[in-house]
């Protein structure tokens, strides 16, 4: 995994429509946690990975984010959200600002998903946003209304399989309570359901000290990543300038996101 200096730029973290691949191994609908979350790890796992977004996560709603781990004095949702899309773009998604406006039964794939006049074609769609799921009219797919209200939801198995073949969903839209490192854990969760059906090959995306799996006399396994004590460092090294640098301050004291 090649990690890029300076942070990703506006323009690596989206692309334009124009630049959509015709075709993607996993195409995500929703750009919040839960599809942030899981495009992290369908991408990582070499599965070229695409994130459809509206620009509408709940977290906008959100005044300070303060229930997510690893963050024990809180942080600001617009800093958190800019952190996951250079996470994504980092571990090499594609991510798109544009509304999906159908999705029906592809010619030579199992899905066509229409964004505006493109048409792009993937056999793996996992819905994680809430609440328009109308796009899917095509599809004979179960639903059922959320509790304590009125939106129409999707019916999956703990693994985040909709009773579609290649049709997944994750976080709010399939009934996960509508926090953000839940519907994180359940996007993650979901990619690893598609990762296990995709490359059942694949181990675990994990990164171990150099001679890990010698010293137990195996090889390593697809997904796992082994680095010498020289390239830990640097690497520790980088991810504290990055971190730092979303909470760096001005002269003046504002913040500089």
């Amino acid at each position: 995994m090649e990690y890029p200096d300076p942070r990703p730029t506006a323009e690596e973290q989206t692309i334009e429509l124009s630049d959509a691949q015709p075709g993607y191994d996993v195409l995500i609908i929703g750009g919040g946690p839960a599809g942030s979350s899981a495009g992290v790890f369908t991408a990582r796992a070499e599965l070229e990975t695409l994130i459809v977004e509206d620009g509408r996560s709940t977290l906008r709603k959100c005044a300070h984010l303060e229930n997510y781990l690893g963050f024990p004095a809180g942080v600001n949702p617009s800093v958190f959200r800019t952190m996951m899309r250079d996470h994504t773009a980092t571990s090499g998604c594609d991510r798109l600002q544009k509304p999906v406006t159908a999705v029906s039964p592809g010619d030579d794939t199992r899905f066509a998903v229409e964004v505006e006049d493109t048409t792009i074609r993937t056999d793996i769609v996992l819905i994680t946003s809430w609440s328009r799921i109308e796009y899917l009219e095509g599809f004979d797919v179960e639903t059922t209304v959320e509790d304590h209200g009125d939106i129409e939801v999707l019916c999956s198995d703990d693994a985040g399989r909709t009773t579609v073949t290649g049709l997944y969903a994750a976080g709010r839209i399939a009934r996960e309570p509508h926090q953000a490192i839940v519907n994180a854990g359940a996007g993650a969760r979901t990619a690893r359901t598609i990762i296990e059906a995709e490359r059942p090959e694949f181990y675990n995306d994990w990164v171990v000290p150099e001679g890990y799996y010698e010293s137990w006399n195996r090889t390593v396994p697809p997904g796992v990543e082994e680095i010498s004590h020289e390239e830990r460092k640097a690497r520790e090294r980088r991810s504290e300038a990055v971190m730092q640098s979303y909470f760096a301050r001005d002269e003046d004291g504002r913040s500089e996101e």
